[in-house]
């Protein structure tokens, strides 16, 4: 009898994963940078969102169906971006989109899936304004809120109250991100002394570094605020200590990747930056997640990009849920019901009327070649997300 009942449960097992692999899957387009100057944040997001697909499916999938991924890589390129989600909508016919984790492919990609009445979810694009330009939902904080909270650990924790800015110009999220910290630094009494300006295809800072150590040299700066992306931060850093510059270096979630010390080596001791959590944290569901990636893929989770997109997928199927559907019409409004869902980059909550969730943020410090988590911060004050263009 027991064999009997053993076996009538493998059966029982075996039919369920069946039917869940049978039935009509939920197809989800992804496109992400996976190569070009993103890659090293794109690809871990897209990792992140294997994974979740991965689990949620072995798991019994979204509303007895399994979720089929269809990524792209777009190649840091517009025309490829836009061919892309368009092949995705009409010729995949996918139910929502997930995408980038800068504001500007965003702004490419989401206009257009909004055209298409496809709802959008970006893992780790910043700009809060990107839900009223675009449409798309964040799973990630906004840029006013990173930006803030290494403004009031500067003042608050350090001291530092007179900071140069370098602004990369040719990057939307640079632009606004070092909008939102100039506001923020004022707010907490700190001082704007002068802002520089660069774009992200240099590879010579010297004249600005020039000009940063003369301010430093005079003792009128306490800090430099760079608002560089994962291709470049660790180019800048190295350039700024063999150019003498030795008052802090502070940045924001693009300098999230092994590019910083790749590229950076010793010039990157002491580079304090914003992002999104910590993957230190002992908490069994970041621990968990760490475990599952490394099973997965062979290695650690390189940054915290990768719960980003792994969340995305969970937050997107939990919408799903919500409505009992997957026609892409009723997806917003499961997103919109969400509140407390417990991310592994965090808890995810939109409130009513806001698609960008309200989270803390990790202030990372380099130490020893490691990123080393020193506080998680919910800042006190957030600029208007209008101040930045």
């Amino acid at each position: 009898m027991r064999k009997f009942m053993a076996l009538l449960v493998v059966v029982m097992l075996v039919g369920m994963a069946g039917s869940v692999c049978a039935a009509e899957p939920v197809k989800i387009g992804v496109v992400m940078g996976l190569t070009g100057p993103w890659a090293s944040i794109d690809t871990p997001a897209t990792n992140g969102a294997k994974l979740a697909a991965e689990e949620i499916n072995k798991a019994g999938g979204v509303l007895g169906r399994p979720i089929e991924l269809k990524i792209v890589d777009t190649k840091a390129d517009e025309g490829e971006t836009v061919a892309a989600v368009i092949r995705l909508i009409e010729n995949e016919k996918v139910s929502a989109l997930i995408g980038y984790c800068d504001t500007h492919w965003v702004n490419i990609a989401a206009p257009l899936a909004r055209e298409y009445g496809i709802p959008f979810i970006t893992p780790g694009a910043t700009h809060p304004r990107i839900p009223e330009r675009t449409g798309a939902w964040l799973v990630c904080f906004g840029d006013n809120a990173q930006a803030a909270a290494i403004a009031e650990y500067a003042v608050r924790d350090l001291g530092l109250k007179r900071g140069a800015i370098w602004v990369d110009t040719a990057v939307d999220f640079s632009v606004a991100v070092c909008a939102y910290f100039a506001d923020a630094l004022k707010n907490y009494g700190g001082e704007v002394v002068y802002e520089d300006y660069f774009e992200t295809s240099w590879t010579d800072f010297s004249s600005m570094v020039a000009r940063l150590k003369e301010y430093q040299d005079q003792g009128k700066v306490d800090f430099v605020y760079v608002g560089a992306i994962p291709s470049n931060c660790g180019l800048i850093a190295k350039q700024l200590r063999e150019g003498g510059v030795t008052v802090p270096m502070l940045g924001e979630d693009g300098f999230d990747t092994p590019l910083l010390v790749e590229t950076g080596g010793e010039a990157a001791e002491g580079v304090i930056f914003a992002t999104h959590m910590s993957l230190e944290d002992e908490t069994p569901i970041v621990q968990g997640f760490k475990k599952a990636y490394q099973e997965m893929f062979g290695t650690a989770p390189e940054n915290a990009f990768a719960t980003l997109g792994y969340d995305a997928v969970k937050v997107l199927a939990k919408a799903i849920e919500l409505v009992g559907s997957d026609d892409p019409k009723k997806i917003p409004e499961g997103l919109a019901q969400i509140k407390g869902f417990e991310g592994v980059s965090g808890t995810i909550s939109y409130e009513a009327g806001n698609q960008v969730p309200n989270k803390s943020v990790a202030v990372i410090e380099v130490k020893n070649g490691k990123f080393v988590t020193i506080k998680q911060v919910t800042p006190e004050y957030l600029s208007d997300p209008k101040i930045a263009k």
